[in-house]
């Protein structure tokens, strides 16, 4: 087997071989752009522990299907053994890789789970929410208008299949943008004014508030990276 003594680039159609080489792998999703002292501690990593490890990494805008094993902030680090998941950390740093590397070589004990210094890593402050918010038509002023920060608001009802359908994505962006943006669920069964005022006809609808105005509209039961991309571009514009 050839030493890979720098990180992999890797996809959905190839993350299979890559986890069933035989080697360890510590697998990196990430979107957009990686830390440049994380990216240089991977890099280490892989020229240090060529030929005991793997390195890998995979752009979570182009690879929804193996970044959906993630409902956290990104980066994210797992581990695999022989195929199998060791260890992950979400919201990962230099100093959380080296730690889950170090475990996964026999090397140091089991990182234990951050969650508050995950989340700080993304900015994200304690307390903020990482599920959706439900809100109604008395709440919404204060709760999606007047907000700090961008608001995903999804109009949904519960005898809405395609509702539940997206229910699942949008609570894992409400986990992976925690800190910056709120995610937000009204039932429009129970609070008809909103979707009223907003000229909702069809659900599910999702609307993105920035300053207390709809930037963005999606209707129907939209894919992850179209919606991730609505998401990422309100939040550069923010």
């Amino acid at each position: 087997m050839p030493r890979f003594d720098t990180p992999l680039h890797t996809n959905d159609q190839s993350i299979d071989r890559v986890l069933n080489t035989g080697l360890p792998v510590v697998l990196v999703i990430w979107r957009d752009s990686l830390d440049g002292s994380l990216d240089e501690t991977l890099r280490q990593i892989a020229q240090n522990d060529a030929g005991r490890l793997l390195v890998a990494r995979l752009d979570a805008s182009a690879n929804p299907q193996t970044a959906a094993r993630v409902a956290g902030p990104l980066p994210a680090l797992i581990t695999y053994r022989d195929g199998q998941e060791v260890a992950r950390a979400e919201g990962v740093t230099s100093a959380t890789a080296r730690e889950h590397v170090d475990f996964l070589l026999g090397r140091g004990p089991r990182p234990q789970a951050r969650p508050a210094a995950a989340r700080a890593a993304q900015g994200a402050p304690a307390g903020a929410p990482s599920k959706p918010v439900a809100v109604s038509d008395e709440s919404f002023r204060r709760d999606v208008l007047e907000s700090d920060l961008p608001v995903l608001v999804d109009l949904w009802a519960p005898w809405c299949g395609p509702c539940h359908m997206i229910a699942p994505v949008v609570e894992k962006l409400a986990g992976e943008y925690a800190g910056r943006l709120k995610v937000a669920k009204l039932n429009v069964d129970e609070n008809p004014a909103t979707a009223n005022a907003y000229h909702v006809q069809g659900i599910p609808t999702l609307l993105i508030f920035r300053g207390g105005r709809v930037v963005d509209r999606i209707v129907g039961a939209a894919p992850e990276p179209l919606l991730r991309g609505k998401v990422d571009a309100a939040l550069r514009s923010a």
